[in-house]
């Protein structure tokens, strides 16, 4: 059943209400390059169309035929308007049409929620004095090797969903950020955090100068008080988020391992709470000078494994894999996600007008062909 003339008027003085009621300010394009790439195009053919126009023969005309049309007998201006406004109307609606294209929409302030499973960790970064030494062979300190074991690290774990937090330690404690699942904003975090943090820093060292923060009473390495605050910023992301308790989350420890004291107690209350340590040691030993006495696996890292956790050594060539593996094996946490929802598209706005302005300008256009087409 057709739409009664009415209602067809209706609805499209409505469409052109809510266009001209838009503040044009507040618009937003989402693909302004698709937009161009027809705009090109669409000026490329007229342009082409005009040449070809300008300089072939118009039809029933020959030149010098020494004929001059009298201005009374030539059309009125009028009669010059109406012929030329179904053109304009058909540029109107090719207006309107590609910037309809470019997705023009506006934002509004939505609430959105849903879940997403994800694994929630802390990545506990050794920042101390012993990490600006070079590690063996590779004209680097520690601290850069550590960092890009780390950075590599994460591209392996990127769209995994994890919720994690950046922590330093050296001395004391810092956290960089709270908890986050933005892989982009978490990876500049880590790059951009730096190498050493030390009271003064040493000729021997091979760290640059920028990656260093001199900070007073720093250069120790301390891990029980940053392994005390880790677990109570646990425990209050538990009470916060809401979720049930002992679900799995983990520690990534990047350390030399030269530690001041053994963390037990610490680790026994990450146990607890069912928070697993996993450590990637910069290990710089020899294993040819290895004793009794003197072994080359420090006693941070032989004994976490007494603790749920596990370590993966840098110097092998899939320790990092493993890292990956291991904490991918972990039990996802189903999490809340709320976002406000930030996008409402009017093209059909621009659409709309475009339609009415063809459905105008066509016939209108054979109308004024067929009435005034041959007249001077």
């Amino acid at each position: 059943m057709l739409m009664p003339w009415s209602e067809l008027f209706g609805f499209l003085d409505g469409g052109f209400r809510e266009l001209f009621e838009t503040d044009f300010e507040q618009i937003r394009y989402g693909d302004v390059g698709m937009a161009v790439a027809i705009a090109i195009a669409v000026g490329v053919i007229l342009t082409l169309t005009l040449l070809r126009l300008s300089v072939a023969r118009k039809r029933h005309a020959r030149q010098h035929s020494g004929h001059a049309i009298a201005t009374n007998h030539r059309k009125p201006a009028l009669i010059r308007v109406l012929h030329t406004a179904p053109k304009a109307l058909l540029c109107g609606a090719l207006v309107m049409l590609i910037v309809s294209v470019a997705d023009p929409f506006l934002t509004a302030t939505e609430e959105v929620s849903g879940y997403v499973e994800s694994r929630v960790r802390i990545d506990l970064v050794d920042t101390s004095g012993s990490m600006a030494w070079e590690f063996p062979e590779t004209n680097k300190s520690k601290a850069e090797v550590a960092r890009d074991a780390h950075l590599e690290f994460l591209n392996m774990r990127r769209d995994k969903n994890d919720r994690v937090s950046l922590w330093l330690f050296s001395t004391y404690p810092y956290m960089v950020d709270d908890f986050v699942m933005d892989d982009e904003l978490y990876y500049y975090q880590v790059w951009d955090a730096p190498y050493v943090m030390t009271q003064r820093l040493d000729k021997a060292m091979v760290v640059p100068r920028d990656k260093v923060r001199i900070v007073p009473a720093e250069g120790d390495t301390n891990i029980i008080r940053p392994l005390q605050d880790i677990v109570k910023h646990f425990d209050r992301d538990e009470a916060t988020v809401g979720r049930g308790a002992n679900q799995n989350r983990a520690v990534l420890i990047i350390t030399d391992a030269a530690v001041d004291e053994f963390p037990d107690a610490e680790f026994a209350e990450l146990n607890r709470r069912n928070i697993v340590p996993y450590l990637i040691y910069i290990n710089t030993s020899d294993a040819r000078t290895a004793s009794f006495l003197n072994p080359t696996v420090p006693q941070l890292v032989g004994q976490i494994q007494e603790y749920g956790g596990d370590y993966f050594d840098v110097t092998s060539e899939d320790s990092l894999a493993r890292a990956y593996e291991a904490i991918d094996e972990r039990e996802a946490v189903r999490m809340e996600l709320k976002h406000r929802a930030l996008k409402v598209p009017i093209y059909s706005r621009f659409l709309l007008v475009a339609m009415a302005l063809l459905v105008v300008g066509i016939p209108m256009g054979f109308v004024s062909e067929l009435l005034w087409g041959t007249v001077p």
